[in-house]
């Protein structure tokens, strides 16, 4: 049962006439099961609908307009990595293009209780990218004030978007991006990171790169995911993966548009999860108590129009309602565009009525309940890998286990790869999984840190002749992240 809704702007009006819309948006809502049937009566259902969304800007070019564009590089590494980093910012700086505002942002003097920004000098003040700033501040990192070697933060990843946050309000432009590099010097409180995300917002967007091994990258996917970005991982040369970042950071991209859903009384969102161009959990921004708006910050659109999906699972208490009749539980906006979340509670006498799920151009698509078994398998295989992480072998063979027997079900042959990797399957169909230990804890936290990448992008991982994607690096066996053209590990460039 489909929803569509379809936003075309108008042409430019004439002179005294209103400002046109600079997108095209689209918004489908489907509910493919769309007859609600409570296992005992009175019970609370599980109401899933598939939501695909594009926009497209009618812009030329893939990059940003550098007049609207503002880049602040936060540098959170140690003494040691210094000689890398000042040739990996100068190869950075030269990747951003001229008229883009950017800022370097450090870890601040002996006596600083969090990060301050380094470049240029003068409160609140931002460089132009022309070429004496670029040259002038690639110079100035020389004499970078970074973490002292073996020496914690007394502050930590939360304190970094704060800088940011505080430098981007004085900012003006209105693609706001924060590219954080980090090798683990910094720690973090939980609270007051997810704390700090949430009053974060959608007011920019964070590229994070992974500097070095043995420990823990998991706060980071936290980060990018929230702030709609991607966390990569470098490998001691880190200048090729710093300059990818930029590039992608100063790429085409539709300012904060996020997806909103209003529930009515008596239904509760469960979760909403994006499985193109990423796999990723949306939290979504704290609500007042009591409220049944929801509004969920997205990763940037593609502003070629690519269609992003995702699937909203709701929970719906029925006291009160018909048999029988058409109901909408929820509206889904995108913009100006809404979309209506529609079933109904039928009779159990009756036979259920199911409807063929279809993608935005009407070809058939994945039902809902496959996109949640999809979730699920994910959740699997990631609390697999942590409990490898640990050295927890009855819970790494259970959760693989589970993961195997999901990605059997779905023809997942890249979840079967992937757990190959780590150990053995005995028998798929049924989830029998035994591991080695010990894991080898770096290549634990890549292969995590690039998990939603893979789940995305996984009917790519043999191509139309049977190829398989780039093995792991010959040089020193690390396994290949989808798209890279770089070692994560070591930094050699794959043929």
């Amino acid at each position: 049962m489909r929803s569509p809704a379809e936003h075309v702007p108008p042409t430019p009006p004439s002179a005294g006439g209103g400002t046109a819309m600079p997108y095209a948006t689209t918004l489908v809502v489907d509910v493919d099961e769309p007859d609600l049937v409570p296992d005992k009566p009175g019970e609370s259902v599980r109401l899933l609908a598939t939501v695909e969304a594009a926009v497209f800007d009618q812009a030329q070019g893939e990059h940003a307009d550098p007049g609207h564009l503002a880049l602040l590089l936060a540098l959170d590494l140690a003494e040691h990595r210094r000689e890398r980093m000042v040739a990996a910012v100068r190869d950075a700086l030269t990747a951003l293009p001229s008229g883009a505002s950017f800022a370097v942002v450090t870890a601040g003097w002996e006596g600083d209780d969090g990060p301050v920004r380094y470049y240029p000098a003068g409160p609140g003040s931002w460089a132009q990218a022309d070429r004496q700033h670029r040259v002038t501040a690639a110079f100035a990192m020389g004499a970078a004030p970074l973490a002292a070697d073996g020496v914690p933060k007394s502050f930590g990843y939360e304190e970094w978007l704060a800088e940011a946050r505080r430098l981007f309000a004085g900012c003006g432009r209105s693609l706001r991006r924060l590219l954080l590099v980090t090798d683990g010097s910094t720690g973090y409180e939980d609270a007051s990171l997810t704390a700090q995300l949430a009053a974060c917002g959608a007011e920019f967007t964070c590229e994070v790169i992974a500097v070095g091994k043995n420990w823990d990258y998991r706060p980071l996917d936290r980060i990018a995911g929230r702030l709609r970005g991607t966390a990569e991982a470098a490998g001691p040369d880190l200048a090729a993966a710093l300059a990818a970042a930029v590039r992608r950071a100063c790429r085409r991209a539709v300012p904060a548009l996020p997806l909103e859903v209003i529930v009515r009384p008596g239904v509760s969102v469960e979760s909403f999860v994006q499985f193109t161009p990423q796999q990723l959990e949306l939290p979504a921004d704290e609500p007042p108590p009591g409220a049944h708006r929801h509004v969920f910050p997205t990763q940037p659109w593609d502003p070629a129009g690519a269609t992003s999906t995702f699937l909203l699972a709701l929970r719906a208490d029925g006291t009160g309602d018909p048999l029988g009749e058409l109901l909408q539980f929820a509206m889904v906006s995108l913009g100006d565009l809404h979309a209506a979340v529609t079933a109904g509670w039928r009779d159990p006498g009756l036979p259920p009525a199911r409807t063929t799920p279809r993608t935005t151009d009407g070809t058939p698509g994945d039902s809902s309940r496959v996109l949640d078994s999809r979730r699920r398998m994910i959740a699997h295989l990631k609390k697999g890998l942590e409990a490898l992480r640990a050295d927890r072998r009855a819970a790494a063979e259970r959760y693989l286990g589970q993961a195997a027997a999901a990605a059997y079900r779905l023809g997942e042959d890249w979840v079967l790869d992937e757990i190959v990797a780590w150990g053995e399957i005995r028998d798929a169909a049924g989830g029998s999984v035994s591991v080695r230990l010990p894991a080898d804890t770096h290549r634990v936290s890549v292969t995590l840190l690039h998990l939603g990448a893979r789940s995305a992008a996984r009917t790519t991982n043999r191509t139309a002749g049977g190829q398989r994607t780039p093995g792991p690096c010959p040089d020193c066996r690390e396994p290949a992240a989808p798209g890279a053209r770089y070692c994560v590990r070591c930094g050699k460039e794959r043929a």
